[in-house]
């Protein structure tokens, strides 16, 4: 079944606001996903980017708390993270 676009949009704000963290995964870039960084940033959340582009968009760079090459790295930032209880969003 097809979920309409505003449907699937708002379905992702929602999630957005739900968490305390976003993970944003960047293999490539993408307009949906830096649109979700900077909604995640505007409702003051903390941001991690995985991104291995050369060249980052400056919507990764500027709405993005950390950039990281891969799960690895992410998993030692969470940690970094857990002093707090936090809901991930990804």
């Amino acid at each position: 079944m097809k979920v309409p676009a505003a449907e699937f949009i708002r379905r992702d704000l929602e999630d957005i606001e739900k968490c305390d963290v976003l993970v944003a995964y960047l293999p490539r870039l993408s307009a949906g996903t830096c649109m979700e960084l900077f909604y995640a940033k505007m409702k003051g959340k903390k941001t991690i980017s995985i991104c291995q582009l050369k060249s980052p968009s400056p919507w990764i760079v500027t709405h993005s708390d950390i950039i990281i090459k891969g799960i690895k790295e992410l998993e030692e930032a969470l940690k970094k993270q857990s002093e707090k209880k936090m809901v991930i969003g990804v």
